[in-house]
């Protein structure tokens, strides 16, 4: 059942369809594929649709491979992005060639669930833990060409609470200056990524300046974990650090209401 109490599993629209989750991938981080087999492997086992496949635009299996090789009459194809831009406007569907047959869907990071899911992540932190005064960094890739998924990150941290800023690794307010950004006692991290690859175990501890060796806190099983790493003490600060978004089980079900939606 979906988190929005739908029983999609007996939905029997989608059997003539397959549903293509679509994701950037990499050359040089294969990892970063791993959140898009997670759900999509979860997604299988609950038969909804004719076929359940993977593709990438930047590793294989590649999507116009994928496209190219499905027998089911129709195509749904769901980005696993964090918000619209240049690759799912012109870049998808320039790849799709089967007249009304195959469409593609907004993708998931736009999906309503999402801030649903950042704040029961927040909520069940500010209940186990005393953060007092916590600001709360949502970090985005950020990009010069494509303002408008800044400006959906930062739109969500405005909603998220007052304490909540949208920060970037690719563009100001950069996530590097996050004590100049944040006055809180308390840090709360929360990487907006989609993919599992090393921006939320890598990148994101190295801007934060996180030593995560020694006696101190672990990153090790990260991505596991529904609880933050940490508390890193920092110039007199606490900084946890959550997973990748895209890690978070709730993504499978926003992957099949996005391919169910009309």
């Amino acid at each position: 059942m979906a988190a929005t109490g739908k029983p999609l599993v007996n939905d029997t629209a989608a059997k003539d369809t397959a549903l293509v989750v679509a994701a950037h991938g990499s050359t040089l981080r294969p990892c970063s594929s791993r959140t898009t087999y997670l759900h999509a492997e979860e997604i299988r086992k609950r038969h909804i649709f004719a076929e359940v496949r993977e593709g990438f635009l930047k590793q294989a299996p590649a999507l116009d491979d994928v496209l190219a090789n499905i027998s089911a009459p129709k195509i749904r194809l769901v980005p696993f992005m964090a918000s619209k831009g240049y690759v799912t406007d012109r870049i998808m569907p320039a790849k799709i060639t089967r007249d009304g047959s195959a469409t593609i869907t907004e993708p998931v990071g736009a999906h309503p669930l999402i801030l649903t899911t950042i704040r029961d992540k927040l909520c069940t932190f500010f209940n186990t833990v005393d953060a007092g005064d916590a600001s709360v960094l949502v970090v985005g890739h950020g990009t010069k060409k494509n303002r408008a998924a800044a400006d959906q990150l930062k739109t969500l941290a405005a909603t998220l609470s007052k304490t909540a800023k949208a920060v970037f690794l690719e563009q100001k307010p950069l996530l590097k200056d996050w004590r100049k950004i944040t006055d809180g006692g308390t840090v709360i991290v929360l990487p907006f990524f989609m993919s599992g690859g090393l921006h939320g175990t890598r990148d994101i501890p190295a801007l934060l300046d996180l030593n995560p060796g020694g006696h101190g806190p672990s990153l090790a099983g990260l991505e596991e974990s529904a609880k933050p790493a940490g508390p890193f003490e920092l110039c007199g600060r606490k900084v946890y650090l959550f997973r990748p978004l895209g890690y978070e089980p709730v993504m499978a079900e926003i992957i099949i209401e996005r391919a169910l939606e009309n």
